[in-house]
């Protein structure tokens, strides 16, 4: 990747091309795909604000449903900083992704999720005593599984069902279960992505992580304001047609061309 990058620049160099030229040769997308993966990014980046006006604007409610809600600060400033090195990732490889391989950024990425998971918990039931070192371990013992090449979706299983169901335990929306419903959308896009190349499914990978955050904004509001939100017949249709929907439309999706990529050495 460093010989692409310098192959770009001196080809730069050599063309006497504008630098906004040269940053469009890094990019490596045709520029409404870049335009769309790029946006994508960016809202994930500033979904985890929605959490930190949430908490900020119904705290004394929180504090009489939540053990620390405080705590969802970290979980916000934690999101922020995975969505930011996942970007980074990208950006490093041309905004192009051609593989899944164990990076640092990647391990910030996946560990900053994970921690921040963790601390959805935490802030729910953290006055149970046994929770705290449960929970720290289950998170800190990541890290370790991840640099290992061991199986590591249990762990996100694990600690997003756990906040999911304390979540609703406290705040009575049914919402907050979309926040799984999210980690499946991630895989399977991510999935149709690494078959296809097609980087259309790199925006959508990105986009629908940002759901899970909008959903724990919504029951906030709404369980601070008294109001009935979405019941869980509506949760579960409207679940039941977007996975349903997803998978009707997986092999027209599976067909899709790869992303032409530009060969910067030319």
């Amino acid at each position: 990747m460093a010989d692409s990058r310098e192959s770009a620049v001196a080809q730069a160099e050599r063309t006497g091309l504008k630098p906004w030229q040269r940053v469009a040769l890094e990019v490596d997308l045709p520029p409404r795909t870049a335009a769309w993966v790029l946006i994508a990014h960016v809202l994930t980046i500033l979904a985890p604000i929605l959490l930190i006006v949430s908490v900020s604007d119904h705290v004394d409610y929180l504090e009489t449903v939540l053990d620390r809600p405080t705590l969802l600060y970290v979980t916000a400033g934690l999101f922020i900083v995975a969505s930011v090195a996942e970007s980074a990732q990208n950006t490093l490889d041309r905004w192009y992704l051609t593989a899944v391989p164990p990076t640092l950024l990647d391990l910030i990425f996946a560990s900053c999720v994970i921690f921040g998971i963790a601390f959805q918990v935490l802030a729910v039931a953290g006055d149970v005593a046994w929770i705290w070192p449960a929970v720290l371990a289950v998170a800190g013992l990541f890290p370790v599984v991840y640099l290992m090449g061991w199986p590591t979706p249990p762990f996100q299983a694990v600690l997003g069902v756990a906040s999911a169901v304390l979540l609703y335990r406290a705040l009575d929306q049914p919402i907050v279960i979309f926040s799984l419903i999210t980690v499946f959308f991630t895989l399977y896009f991510l999935d149709i992505l690494l078959k296809t190349r097609q980087q259309v499914m790199h925006g959508f990978t990105t986009f629908v992580n940002a759901f899970s955050v909008v959903a724990i904004f919504a029951a906030i509001s709404w369980a601070a304001s008294n109001e009935d939100g979405w019941s869980w017949p509506v949760v579960v249709v409207l679940a039941i047609v977007l996975i349903g929907g997803a998978f009707a439309i997986r092999p027209a999706l599976l067909r899709l061309p790869a992303t032409p990529r530009r060969d910067v050495a030319a």
